[in-house]
């Protein structure tokens, strides 16, 4: 009997799991569940097309899966890109690759005795750096590398055109649980087209909708809230990134039966402020890390802060500074190129990342692919053929 797997969720994650998962087998049914889908209005929930999507490994020296997955994610894209640049034959890699742009990347670290992550040295062109003078606050250590960034939109659309060229299903549907995705109508439906179809699998690549689901039920995840503004500045590019604080300081989180507070997590602290261009021309500036915060709603002081820090580290941002480079850029020189603020909500989990095999839903396998935080993009495809092999187990 054909198999049929159901992937519940239609982000970056649940996009490439279902694409890796049809190329892995001619005579796989393949069909995408999700109350959310690509080109849909911006929702902080779903967090794929408001990330920001620079592949920027937070990957610990010994996590070997974390930096497995964002390699292989990153090798990926590299062909994508190469892809495009020479015309290549195979259309789907050129068409994922003309929304990746090849960058400079730079980091700034602020913090005493903080280093570059061994991940950056398997990277092209990888140099430490002089820190550059008269920095505020100082930077104390940098380096560089080349790495890529993603045009979220543009690349979200291209997964789901190669998903149904392939053959997929993408419906949308919200559930209340895993269970409820063998009995939906659309899922019936493949089933009544050909009665050798078999449900042999659920994935489940919901990020934070993994709380809401009554058969998961993980309220180990949390939400770490980004603020960011999208610029209409096609001049910039090259990504900077500024570290203040302690990156492997671990998050806080409020307790929802309690006054106390928890440490969860770590890899993404302290103060971040980043530049990401993009292949359009925008550029994304920010941002925050604010844990257990569900608010949607864009605050003006963060918005200020946002553009002050984002000036320190590249004034070339500002039009005004690239006529006049005597003058110090002001964050209102950036208000005539602002195209949106965007609110997005990492979707993290207290003991990382969850990719593994589950509880069965009714006789069906049941495969997690989710709790990315804010690396789901850079670690997408490599998740992706993760997936693969445990459905082959």
């Amino acid at each position: 009997m054909a198999p049929t797997i159901i992937v519940v969720g239609a982000g970056v994650i649940g996009l490439t799991t279902a694409i890796r998962v049809l190329q892995s087998s001619s005579d796989t049914k393949v069909i995408i569940l999700s109350k959310d889908l690509p080109g849909d209005p911006l929702i902080p929930t779903y967090a794929s097309p408001c990330a920001g999507a620079h592949h920027l490994s937070f990957a610990a020296d010994d996590d070997i899966l974390q930096r497995k997955i964002d390699k292989r994610t990153f090798d990926v894209m590299w062909a994508q890109i190469k892809a495009a640049e020479e015309s290549m034959s195979d259309q789907w890699e050129r068409a994922y690759g003309e929304h990746l742009l090849k960058l400079r990347q730079t980091e700034f670290y602020c913090h005493p005795g903080d280093k570059h992550i061994a991940f950056f040295e398997d990277l092209p062109d990888f140099q430490v750096l002089e820190p550059p003078e008269d920095a505020h606050p100082p930077i104390l250590y940098s380096v560089s590398f080349t790495s890529m960034t993603m045009d979220t939109g543009p690349y979200l659309d291209v997964l789901v055109k190669h998903f149904v060229a392939l053959g997929g299903v993408l419906e949308r549907a919200e559930l209340g649980s895993l269970a409820e995705s063998i009995n939906h109508p659309a899922v019936v439906a493949l089933t009544l087209e050909d009665l050798n179809i078999k449900k042999t699998a659920i994935i489940n690549c919901t990020g934070l909708g993994s709380i809401h689901l009554s058969d998961v039920n993980d309220t180990s995840m949390y939400p770490v809230r980004g603020h960011v503004l999208v610029l209409d500045a096609p001049w910039v590019k090259e990504g900077r990134t500024r570290q203040v604080g302690s990156l492997a300081a671990s998050e806080t989180l409020a307790s929802e039966s309690s006054s106390a507070e928890e440490e969860v997590g770590g890899g993404e602290g302290g103060e971040r402020t980043y530049i990401i261009p993009r292949k359009s021309g925008q550029v994304v500036i920010g941002g925050t890390r604010e844990v257990g915060d569900w608010s949607a709603t864009p605050d003006p002081v963060t918005t200020l802060s946002i553009k002050r820090r984002a000036l320190e580290i590249f004034p070339e941002l500002s039009p005004a500074y690239l006529t006049s480079p005597t003058r110090k850029p002001l964050p209102e020189d950036l208000d005539p190129i602002v195209l949106k603020e965007v609110v997005g909500f990492r979707p993290a989990r207290k003991d990382g990342l969850r990719l593994a095999k589950g509880s069965a839903v009714a006789g069906v396998k049941v495969i997690h692919n989710y709790g990315h935080s804010g690396a789901g993009w850079q670690a997408s495809w490599g998740c992706a053929e993760e997936v693969v092999v445990l459905l082959k187990e």
